[in-house]
């Protein structure tokens, strides 16, 4: 008889002691598995965004919660900061490109980010239908946005107050579909972008006219011509109704820089010299990530616990069943099987019991993925999915099988052992 066969026939005769020690590895293994595809995925996500970011300017506050809010949309934003003080970082010499953003409504479980053209720009975010916003009201949406409001080119939609779902409706200023984006894996699938100016005209804030120091653009780098007049009569019309409208604001400047020399000059005379604070996100990155790692090695050692558990099983019933399978292994021997083969069942349930507990393991670790990034937002917009492997699950699966392995080591011996003639006779 096959080796593998009997092993299959041994196990299955006691299935609930297989089915405790295959769950218990599979806890193990799928503790360790979803917490490395989580630390691999989330940290390619996160350094994925920021790559073409060198340093976020924003209101004075958390950096770590600047870069959150504005880089990765995850987070609430901390504050707003004055359009006036922001413009001379556009056109400030070291800087290569500046995006503006500016956050506070949403719609649905999905974020309005007001910002110019640059923002496809930076993201690589192209159009898979319509056009780009060219005025107020107008709106690009994301892959899945777009798919999950279930809205299209030319539909109408409104905002709700606030970054989450549940606020209060800005009933009298309707938004129309001019465009939806193509998928791109990152944040801008998850966003509803639109110009600065629907952002200002919402929150009822003046909109920048020609006499200010510079008009936001739709390709951010240049005033648009139409800006100017529009802004003039926009205020001439607003100071005739009586209205008392509020310096425009925006939430942060996403700045890229000629040169790393160039940001580590001017990031601090910004902290000294405005209101405004600075923040790198390769810096904060890994601050979060120094943050996270002491639960995370918590996390691991006791999958490593558990797995270790597992392996203390596997021991115990290959030991245990040992005693009562050498009549058995004794009568195989008399009949010419080698020792070699008799090892052999012993080596194929260990692997059976491994295999099964680790590949288990794997599902359980990827599910609880996929269902956390299903569940919480917050984890979708993270790019976190259950399809992802890391690579050091190869190192885990190879680690796993080893350890079966090991536990069958002194099972081994033992069946090695013993007279043919007395356990023949003694049994």
């Amino acid at each position: 008889m096959n080796p593998v066969a009997l092993a299959c026939a041994y196990l299955a005769q006691r299935p609930l002691a297989t089915l405790l020690t295959t769950l218990l590895l599979a806890l193990g293994v799928g503790t360790i598995s979803a917490l490395l595809s989580f630390d691999h995925q989330f940290r390619d996500h996160l350094l994925r965004e920021a790559r073409n970011v060198h340093l976020v300017v924003g209101s004075k506050g958390s950096r770590l919660q600047l870069v959150l809010s504005t880089v990765l949309h995850v987070d609430y934003p901390t504050g707003n900061i004055p359009w006036n003080e922001a413009v001379p970082l556009l056109d400030h010499p070291a800087v290569s490109r500046a995006v503006p953003v500016s956050l506070g409504d949403g719609v649905g479980a999905f974020r309005v980010v007001g910002t110019t053209g640059v923002f496809l720009e930076a993201h690589g975010a192209h159009l898979a239908k319509g056009r780009v916003w060219d005025g107020s009201f107008e709106a690009v949406l994301g892959a899945t946005a777009a798919r999950e409001l279930g809205l299209d080119v030319g539909n109408v939609f409104a905002t709700t107050h606030g970054v989450v779902a549940g606020g209060p409706e800005h009933v009298h200023d309707n938004y129309t579909v001019t465009g939806v984006l193509a998928p791109t894996g990152g944040v801008a699938d998850r966003l509803v972008l639109t110009s600065l100016e629907s952002i200002w005209e919402v929150h009822d804030q003046r909109i920048p006219t020609a006499g200010d120091r510079r008009v936001p653009g739709g390709d951010g780098d240049a005033a648009r011509k139409d800006e100017g007049p529009t802004g003039d009569r926009r205020a001439q019309d607003d100071s005739a109704r009586g209205r008392n409208l509020a310096p425009a604001e925006i939430t942060a400047l996403l700045l890229t820089f000629h040169s790393p020399v160039s940001m580590l000059r001017l990031a601090p005379e910004i902290d000294r010299n405005s209101a405004m604070i600075t923040a790198s996100p390769a810096v904060e990155i890994g601050r979060l990530f120094a943050l996270l790692a002491p639960a995370l090695d918590v996390l691991r050692g006791f999958g490593i616990v558990l797995m270790a558990g597992a392996a203390l099983a596997v021991f115990t019933t290959l030991t245990g069943v040992l005693d009562l399978r050498q009549r058995d292994i004794a009568i195989l021997r008399a009949l010419g099987a080698v020792r070699a083969w008799t090892a052999g069942v012993l080596v194929a349930e260990a692997l059976i019991l491994t295999l099964a507990g680790t590949l288990l393991g794997f599902a359980l670790g990827h599910g609880a993925l996929a269902v956390i990034g299903i569940v919480i937002p917050q984890a979708d917009n993270a790019g976190l999915s259950g399809l992802v492997a890391a690579p050091g699950e190869a190192w885990l699966l190879l680690a796993a099988l080893l350890t079966g392995l090991v536990s069958a080591g002194v099972p081994l011996l033992r069946a090695g052992r013993g007279n043919l003639s007395e356990i023949l006779a003694r049994n």
